[in-house]
């Protein structure tokens, strides 16, 4: 049986935060009792997985012991899971050209016969359905991608479009193409397929708006016959910029939980 990875790349050197006075990364900054860090991965049914791999900056580790702090926060979360999930933590000297060649460097830890799901550090949902799809082979096809339904025009987001079957016809970084907007959790059923466009990507240096998105590689696994499908989540919370984390409002996140 495939096993499910979470890669969680926390690499960003967060220089929006840096500059409104923050001197924490990002992932570490706190809105009432919990850590951005752990409102994200309190959106994830980590009692499913096999192993979650983060990948953070060396130079958090040198200045802000990320290390040991992901280690507590984490065995915090899965105190209840008796050890089932491991915790792989990788560390780069520098940041990368993106969240897709990030994630890239997961490989060395996970099998391309078994699944990856990747999703950031600054955003908080919850989903009623997505622990059930990612548990389910035929409705979880060859990969899930969390969306939430978006109806003003607001372009910051990536997107998917479906066709009438709820499959996906199209994904786009930063540009409306559908109310699709996307959470950041993007699953591949077979961890090789992403593996596959991402290094195409980085080989090629295919960037999209400066940068290595996850989004857009779905586009080229579509035109081969893959096939994939939305995890509507039914709340979501953005905290990727100093204004979002202002406006965070814990109790209302923690009664989701």
């Amino acid at each position: 049986m495939a096993k499910l990875n979470f890669v969680i790349p926390m690499a960003g050197l967060g220089s929006r935060f840096a500059e409104a006075g923050y001197a924490q990364p990002k992932f570490m900054i706190c809105a009432g009792e919990r850590t951005l860090f752990e409102y994200s991965l309190l959106s994830l049914p980590l009692e499913i997985a096999s192993k979650v791999i983060f990948i953070a900056l060396r130079e958090h580790e040198d200045k802000f012991q990320v290390t040991s702090f992901i280690k507590e926060k984490f065995n915090k979360l899965t105190v209840k899971m008796n050890g089932k999930v491991e915790c792989e933590i990788v560390l780069l000297d520098k940041p990368t050209g993106g969240q897709a060649q990030t994630a890239l460097l997961a490989r060395d830890f996970i099998d391309g016969s078994d699944e990856i799901a990747i999703y950031n550090i600054d955003t908080f949902f919850k989903s009623k359905t997505l622990k059930y799809l990612l548990t389910n082979s035929q409705s979880k096809l060859d990969g899930v991608i969390g969306a939430f339904p978006l109806k003003e025009k607001d372009a910051k987001w990536s997107f998917a479009k479906t066709n009438n079957f709820g499959i996906v016809t199209q994904t786009a970084e930063k540009i409306q193409i559908s109310d699709n907007a996307l959470t950041g959790l993007y699953h591949f059923t077979r961890a090789s397929d992403f593996f596959k466009v991402a290094s195409e990507s980085v080989e090629n240096n295919d960037k999209n708006r400066g940068e290595f998105y996850i989004a857009p590689l779905y586009n080229k696994l579509i035109e081969s016959g893959k096939k994939f499908t939305l995890d509507m989540v039914d709340v979501i919370v953005p905290m990727g910029t100093p204004e979002e984390v202002s406006e965070i409002k814990p109790e209302i996140i923690n009664s989701y939980l």
